[in-house]
């Protein structure tokens, strides 16, 4: 097969060079260009201000305070250095697609808004990292906690807040909506937030929140100086709640309110939602559209005192899948895609090589890798003596390494995408990462004769001509074809091809894998209970270990997904498993990045070396987006430290007057009347 599509490869793989060739003539790169975070962010008040011209007419109806009564004393600034088109104009719609039923919107208690770029957009925090790959020496930024310093013992760490940062509904933003988030949202084990004790714990000792006063916390920690605690401040982890509003949602301040009550508390339908972020969700029609206006209230500026954002709306279509959102900006009637699917890719490179084409499509290094994961658990979910025999066998190297001797990989990842956009992964972080180490990796390429060699040593052997394997006779389910179960998410259309074409190669060994395609809410359920026996999965944490430490051992009793603990607790990890979740931990409290690079590095070594998980293939990720989208850097990751909406902030986009599309919600820009006429909101 990969001898017929060779000619196509080949063209495919000169359009692509051509691709990446017009890509660096523009130079527009801001990838290591800063030294520090003043360069990209810093605070200052201006003598004036500009606004929206809608946003000012609320103001001249009295709808509004004036704009100096809306921004805080200092706002966050956005330098013009990181602008590489310049200082914006206001106006235009952003059409945009998602494809996750929004859950409501007290996000602090684990619900999501839909995902694919909402969630970030309404959203703010302490710290952001995603504009990180922008500096040459990349550490969190200052966002509404403006600077910090720890004590001399490296135990408590002092934050000064923004002072007159105002939620959407102009009530203030003060450390009661951030000990509010963590202490009665996170350190509750009856809420169902995105973090845990686990998470804030060092030195066996949950993180204390003291607040000093309305603009100054001091968190007090069990360990000196656990500098990943700023990675927990961010997008998601601790994403603020808005305290005057869910307070009254919460069972410890309102005798008559139950946790059920408060995880669910704001369902869709109640709009306008109370954020901090840039826009404001004001209407919602499941399975046809969400409407984001500006949020009048907003704390960002650019250089010249105008406040953000520039766009007027944006319109987000409700599809049953992601790749809808892709074929919506083909089609032109979106402006902007994740490029995820490498199947998609030469359809969507085609329509952008177009001389008339309205997007563009600027691709990054290998971010995703498509990974097989095994169970190795003892304990969870093991019902059966099928289940006893399998979790043994995966636990078992020697049969890891045949697995991963019998895979093709070179053939996998040409067969997903040719080109230079898809290759092999022998596991543990994609080449893209900041601490890859090519020389570090351990890789048991495809030979399926020392695949079929180790199977035998395992005291496997196809006794009955099936050309299937059969079990040895001291196991417990002895004589049994040697048939394995992998389960996928069906909306991961490349985890899905990857899986069908490992069927042929683990046959061609003696292994029957079955693969059953399932909703991805059940396969979910599936893994997060133990209960499956492979799966493939598309990782994109993996290239910020330090960040994401879960996704790569047991830093839980929940993580890493392939090896949970058991109801009870009973899990046994292997030796090396013991090594990276050590590594792991370890990591938290190193101040010097040559320390964490080091101890990261034999991470992955021991990774690989013990394929804790098996590396399939991996693949570069692109960004589509239409071109009269300004303020857009040409090496924009969609996900490195941060996903796109964070990476590179949303709010100073904007498209030249003559591009604008024509906006259709700006009466519903809310005022803090338009909040209180709402059944929902308690602060009336």
């Amino acid at each position: 097969m990969y001898k017929r599509l060779s000619v196509v490869f080949l063209v495919l793989a000169l359009v692509f060079s051509l691709a990446f060739a017009g890509l660096a003539e523009e130079e527009k790169n801001l990838g290591a260009s800063f030294d520090s975070a003043s360069d990209i962010l810093f605070y200052k008040s201006f003598p004036n201000y500009n606004e929206a011209p809608e946003v000012k007419k609320l103001v001249e109806e009295g709808k509004l305070p004036p704009i100096e009564d809306r921004l805080p004393k200092e706002p966050l600034v956005w330098s013009k250095a990181m602008m590489v088109d310049g200082t914006g104009l206001y106006g235009g719609v952003w059409r945009d697609t998602f494809a996750v039923p929004t859950e409501g919107w007290n996000w602090a208690a684990g619900q999501t808004q839909g995902w694919f770029g909402i969630n970030q957009i309404i959203q703010e925090t302490l710290v952001t990292t995603g504009p990180m790959w922008m500096m040459k020496k990349p550490d969190p930024l200052p966002h509404l906690a403006t600077s910090w310093e720890w004590s001399e013992d490296g135990k408590s760490l002092t934050m000064h807040l923004m002072e007159g940062v105002k939620w959407s509904d102009g009530v203030e933003f003060t450390a009661e909506d951030v000990r509010f988030t963590y202490e009665d949202n996170v350190l509750d084990d009856a809420v169902n937030s995105w973090q845990s004790k686990g998470s804030w714990t060092y030195g066996e000792k949950v993180t204390e929140l003291e607040v000093i006063d309305d603009y100054t916390i001091r968190w007090h920690f069990g360990e000196a100086f656990p500098v990943r605690v700023f990675y927990l401040m961010d997008y998601l982890d601790l994403s603020l709640s808005a305290a005057h509003v869910y307070k009254h949602f919460h069972p410890k301040y309102n005798e008559e309110a139950s946790y059920e009550g408060f995880n669910n508390a704001t369902p869709p339908e109640d709009l306008p939602a109370v954020v901090l972020g840039p826009y404001v969700p004001v209407a919602y029609k499941p399975d046809q559209q969400m409407i984001l206006v500006r949020n009048p209230y907003y704390w960002q500026v650019d250089e010249d005192g105008n406040q953000l954002p520039y766009f007027d709306e944006i319109w987000f279509a409700e599809a049953e899948d992601g790749t809808v959102r892709t074929m919506n900006l083909l089609a032109g009637s979106g402006d902007r895609t994740n490029l995820e699917n490498p199947q998609m890719y030469s359809m969507a490179l085609k329509e952008a090589q177009k001389p008339d084409s309205h997007f563009k499509v600027q691709w990054e290094d290998f971010y995703i890798e498509y990974r097989l994961e095994m169970n190795l658990s003892a304990y969870a979910s093991v019902n059966s003596d099928r289940d006893k025999a399998l979790r043994g066998l995966f636990r078992d190297l020697k049969f890891r390494k045949a697995v991963s001797h019998a895979i093709d990989r070179e053939g996998i990842a040409n067969a997903a995408f040719p080109g230079p956009f898809t290759k092999a992964s022998y596991g543990g972080y994609p080449s893209g990462s900041p601490y890859y180490n090519e020389s570090m990796v351990v890789k048991y390429p495809y030979d399926p004769e020392k695949s079929r060699q180790l199977l035998t040593e395992l005291g496997f052997e196809d006794t009955d001509g099936d050309e299937i394997l059969n079990w040895p006779e001291d196991s417990p389910i002895a004589g049994k074809n040697l048939v394995i179960e992998l389960i996928l998410g069906g909306d991961q259309d490349a985890a899905v091809k990857a899986a069908e074409a490992l069927q042929p190669l683990m046959r061609d060994v003696g292994i029957s894998l079955r693969v059953r395609t399932i909703k991805p809410t059940v396969q979910s359920a599936r893994v997060d209970s133990g209960d499956f026996e492979w799966t493939i999965t598309r990782q994109d944490s993996t290239i910020t270990p330090f960040m994401y430490p879960e996704d790569i051992g047991a830093m839980s009793d929940t993580s890493p997904a392939w090896h949970i603990a058991a109801t009870e607790g009973q899990r046994d990890l292997m030796p090396f498993e013991e090594e990276i979740r050590d590594l792991l931990k370890s990591t938290a409290t190193m101040t010097s990045p040559a320390e964490r690079r080091e101890a990261l590095e034999k991470v992955l070594h021991l990774y690989t070396e013990n394929l804790y998980t098996v590396g399939i293939y991996q693949a570069r990720r692109g960004l589509g987006i239409a071109k009269r989208f300004k303020n857009i850097p040409d090496d924009t990751p969609t996900r490195l430290y941060q996903w796109f909406p964070t990476g590179t902030p949303i709010q100073t986009f904007w498209t030249p007057a003559e591009d604008q599309k024509k906006t259709q919600f700006q009466d519903l820009i809310p005022t803090p009347e338009t909040y209180k006429k709402q059944d929902w909101y308690p602060n009336k």
